[in-house]
C-alpha cells in the first residue's frame, strides 16, 4: 500500500541528494544556465511548493515535490529509488496527484530531461503531452488537463 506524508528536513536533503544523483550533468546545465549555485538551488528548493515521502508499506519509496502556480500544479520532481522503480509506484502517484487536484486545478504541469525517455514514456502513458521544448535546457514540459471541458 502507497502512503504519502510531509517530507522531513532531513528527507529533503536525501530528496536534494537523490535529484542530484540522477540527474548531475542536467542539474549542473540548468544550474549554469540560471545562474545558481547548488546551496543557492537548494535553498529554493526548500521555499517553493512541498515535498512528499511515498511509501510502500512502511518502506521509502521515493519523493514528490508539488507547487500550485495559479490554475495549475507544477510536478517538480517525482523520483523513486532505484528498488521501487518497474512497479507501478511513479503510475499510482501521478493518478493520485490528478485525482485529488481535479475539479480544484485545471492541469498539472511538469518538466523533463529530453534524454529521460523513461520518465517521457510513462508521463505520456498517463496523459500527460509534450507542450514546449526548451533546447537550451534539454528538456520538455509536459501537460495534463484536469478539466476535460477545458481542452481544445
Amino acid at each position: 500500500m502507497l502512503t504519502y506524508t510531509p517530507a522531513s528536513p532531513e528527507q529533503y536533503d536525501q530528496f536534494l541528494q537523490m535529484m542530484w544523483d540522477d540527474g548531475q550533468e542536467y542539474m549542473e546545465n540548468t544550474l549554469q544556465i540560471m545562474q545558481l549555485t547548488w546551496d543557492e538551488y537548494a535553498q529554493i528548493f526548500r521555499m517553493r511548493g512541498e515535498v512528499h515521502a511515498i511509501y510502500q508499506d512502511a518502506a521509502l519509496a521515493g519523493f514528490y515535490w508539488i507547487e500550485e502556480r495559479g490554475d495549475t500544479l507544477h510536478l517538480h520532481g517525482l523520483i523513486l529509488k532505484a528498488d521501487f522503480q518497474g512497479q507501478g509506484i511513479g503510475t499510482a502517484v501521478l493518478a493520485m496527484l490528478a485525482e485529488r487536484y481535479t475539479g480544484k486545478l485545471d492541469k498539472i504541469e511538469l518538466g523533463v530531461y529530453q534524454a529521460n525517455s523513461g520518465a517521457i514514456r510513462l508521463y505520456e502513458k498517463t496523459g500527460y503531452q509534450i507542450t514546449r521544448s526548451l533546447d537550451d535546457l534539454h528538456f520538455y514540459i509536459m501537460h495534463k488537463t484536469l478539466n476535460p471541458q477545458m481542452e481544445s
